[in-house]
This record gives C-alpha cells, sequence and structure tokens, in this order.
C-alpha cells in the first residue's frame, strides 16, 4: 500500500481512529447522562440528536469558507481543543454536583460545530496531504476505522458507562480529543496556497465561487445530486429498520443488536475490498451499482423478514452494510480528486450541509411514511428514493469515470464534461 510508510497519513489515521472510538462513547453517554441521572425523557434525547445535524446544516458552508481562508490544519488543532475542553466541563460539574440540562445541551452545541469545522478542514486538507492517487486508499483506511468504532465502540461505550458512570465515561471521549490534538501537532505537512490578490475577495463573493464550481463542473454536480437523493433514502430506509425489527418481526434487542453488528462487520469487509470492486467494475459503475443494490436492500427488507424472519434480516442488513462504505468512500474521493484545492473547503462545506440536511430530512419522512402508509409501504419508498439517487449518475459523466484521477486537481473545476472516450479535462479517466 502507498500510504504504508507515509507517517503523516499515518499519525492522522492514529488520531482519527482513537477520535472515532471516543465519539462512540459519548454518542451513548450524554443521552443516558439526560435520562438516567438528569430525568431526561424523549423530547431531551430528540434534542441531543439534532444538535448533532444542526451544525453542519446551519454552518458547514461559513466552514469552508474558514477552511480556504487559513491553515486547515490550525482548524482542525483548535476544533480538537475546544471539544476536549467542552467536554471536560461535564465530569468536572458532576463531581461538583451541578450538573444540568442546560449544561448537557450547551456542550452538545459546542462539540456539534466544532465538529463541523473540523470534519469540513479534514476531508478539505487530505488530498493535500496524500495526493490525489492516493485518495481511496486513504479514504478506505478512514472508513474502516470508523467502522470498527460503530462496531466495538458503542458495546465499549456501555461497558464504561457501566463500570465509571456515565460523566467519567464522558471523559474517556474528552481524552480522545486530546490524542488527535497531539496526533496533528506532530503531522510536518504544512497547507500551501496558491491564492493571488486578486481571489482575496469578499466572504460573500467566496461562497458564491464555491457554489459555481460545485454545480458549474458536471462531475461534482453529479455526485452532489446523487449522494443527496441516495442519503436521503438511506435515512428513511434507517429510520423504518429498527422499527419493523421490533414491531413486524417481533425480535428480542439482543437479536437486533446482532443484527446490526453483522451489518457493521460487512461495513468494514466492504470498506476493505472497495478498491477492488472498482478495479474490476471501475469506478462509475461501482458507484451505480452500489447505491442501486442499497436501495434495493431496503425494498427486500420486508421479503428477507416474511421469508427467513431473523435470518432473513441478518442477510439483507449485511448486503446493505457491504454496499454502503463502498459509495461513500468513493464519491468522497472522487470529490476530492476533481475539486481545486483553493475551493475544497467551500466545495465540501456546501456539499455537507445539503447532506446532513438530507439525512435530517429522511430521517423524519421516513417515521411519517411508517405511520401513513406502513412499514413496508415505507421500505419500497425509501429503497426507491436510494436506486433514484444512484440512477441519476446515468444522466451525466460520472457513470462513465473508469478510475481516480491522479496528479493534481484541475486549475478550472467549471471546466465542461468531455464525454467522449480517453482522457476528460479533470483528469478522470472515462469509459467509451
Amino acid at each position: 500500500m502507498a500510504l504504508g510508510r507515509h507517517s503523516d497519513f499515518n499519525r492522522l489515521w492514529f488520531g482519527q481512529t482513537v477520535s472515532n472510538f471516543g465519539d462512540k462513547i459519548s454518542l451513548l453517554a450524554l443521552p443516558t447522562l439526560a435520562v438516567v441521572f438528569l430525568d431526561g425523557g424523549a423530547f431531551e434525547v430528540g434534542v441531543l440528536g439534532a444538535l448533532r445535524f444542526l451544525p453542519f446544516l446551519l454552518l458547514a458552508p461559513i466552514a469552508g469558507l474558514v477552511a480556504d481562508r487559513v491553515s486547515r490544519r490550525t482548524v482542525m488543532i483548535v476544533a480538537d481543543l475546544g471539544r476536549f475542553v467542552a467536554l471536560g466541563t461535564i465530569p468536572l460539574a458532576f463531581a461538583l454536583d451541578s450538573v444540568s440540562m442546560t449544561h448537557v445541551y450547551i456542550v452538545a452545541a459546542v462539540t456539534g460545530c466544532l465538529t463541523t469545522f473540523f470534519e469540513v478542514s479534514y476531508q478539505s486538507w487530505l488530498p493535500q496531504l496524500i495526493g490525489t492517487e492516493n485518495l481511496i486508499e486513504g479514504n478506505t483506511k478512514l472508513q474502516i476505522s470508523r467502522s470498527v468504532a460503530e462496531a466495538v465502540g458503542a458495546g465499549a461505550g456501555g461497558a464504561l458507562i457501566q463500570t465509571l458512570g456515565a460523566a467519567r465515561a464522558i471523559t474517556m471521549d474528552a481524552f480522545t480529543f486530546l490524542v488527535s490534538l497531539v496526533a496533528l501537532l506532530v503531522i510536518r505537512h504544512r497547507d500551501t496556497r496558491e491564492r493571488t490578490e486578486e481571489k482575496k475577495a469578499s466572504a460573500k463573493a467566496e461562497l458564491r465561487e464555491g457554489m459555481r464550481t460545485l454545480f458549474g463542473n458536471p462531475v461534482l454536480r453529479g455526485l452532489f445530486t446523487a449522494n443527496v437523493v441516495v442519503n436521503l433514502g438511506a435515512a428513511m430506509g434507517d429510520a423504518l429498520l429498527i422499527v419493523y425489527a421490533y414491531k413486524t418481526l417481533h425480535l428480542s434487542p439482543g437479536q437486533v443488536g446482532a443484527a446490526f453488528a453483522v451489518m457493521s462487520v460487512f461495513v468494514i469487509v466492504g470498506a476493505v475490498l472497495s478498491e477492488q470492486v472498482t478495479k474490476v467494475l471501475s469506478l462509475g459503475r461501482t458507484l451505480v451499482l452500489t447505491a442501486v443494490v442499497l436501495g434495493a436492500g431496503y425494498i427486500l427488507v420486508p421479503t428477507g423478514g416474511a421469508v427467513a424472519g431473523f435470518v432473513g434480516l441478518i442477510v439483507v442488513q449485511a448486503v446493505i452494510g457491504f454496499v454502503s462504505p463502498m459509495f461513500d468512500i468513493h464519491v468522497l474521493s472522487l470529490v476530492q480528486g476533481v475539486t481545486p484545492n483553493e475551493q475544497m473547503g467551500r466545495v465540501s462545506g456546501t456539499a455537507l450541509s445539503a447532506v446532513y440536511g438530507a439525512l435530517s430530512l429522511g430521517y423524519f419522512a421516513g417515521g411519517a411514511l411508517g405511520e401513513t402508509i406502513g412499514l413496508t409501504g415505507g421500505l419500497a419508498v425509501a429503497g426507491a428514493i436510494t436506486i433514484i439517487g444512484g440512477l441519476t449518475l446515468l444522466t451525466g459523466p460520472v457513470a462513465k469515470i473508469k478510475e481516480m484521477p491522479g496528479g493534481d486537481a484541475p486549475e478550472d473545476g467549471a471546466a465542461a464534461a468531455d464525454t467522449a472516450a480517453g482522457e476528460r479535462s479533470d483528469g478522470a479517466k472515462i469509459i467509451a
């Protein structure tokens, strides 16, 4: 692997792996603290959940502008330090017997905002750190870390909460941000910018420039559209899956946990094999096929459940888990590969805002559909929307892309697509 001896990437990877595990602790510990120690209910837990998504929806474009104006590594360091301090106030207040729901809300909001700035800068910085030719490998390794944290972190977090209590468990998450901060501090690579005086325009003008790049480049526009629609459908499906497992299949919490654990394992497998799959199918075809299979998985959940119950659900969950990371890894890598470095923050920020908005809308719409047309019908609609998202790629140049572009990102992010066989102007090889 090309990144095996890339010391700066390995430092980033290590810091993010530790941080991802910490995230899963707080994801469980904050609601536990709210419900068990502060007598909160569904509303309070819902507010905490909303505070995870709203900062991306509201602040990601601003975070992108900041990432394009100042050192992205510095933004990430400040965000890690801020999250360490914010989370560290919880166990301190708990020790002083002064923790309150308002305090928990503020901590959740602050960490959500800082996470938005960190993620936008991190996604914008990675292509420069490792080079576009290594993006699939880099994003695959980082996705594997997230997937392992998803599979193992929640269980480990539960054990820590049981042993130490929710407030002390949050201390562990706070220190994972400190580990990430130290990893960033020892990275030797520094941002390089090619900014002319003419480009130092107003914030409004720069945001417009990023929007023109995102929607003017047919590859980026196609990826943006597909990603938003796919995430909308997938969020609708995810909102209904667990309800279907309990209400229709009458599974126990242990069985539902086992089904989701199997899905997490196959997420890791899918991430590991993602690059090999594109070598067989091509990058563009992989994106279309994984989205279609993901949507078909949601549609087949009722069939699998009706035919084989618990086992059927596990099989469908395995399929969903296998294809999901492939789509995510290659969308992100391709966006990073074709976006000019000086506009990466604004493009990523705008895209993340829309994607998280789609997730929020999808969870709400999935629940509403389940109540109005039933769980089976709701899952069918969710799957159909996901499939449509993948099929939108067939209308543009993305489906014809053979492999990741190598070398530098294009100078003109708004260049028109050349859909003939050969090399695109942005460096991505396409199939005739």
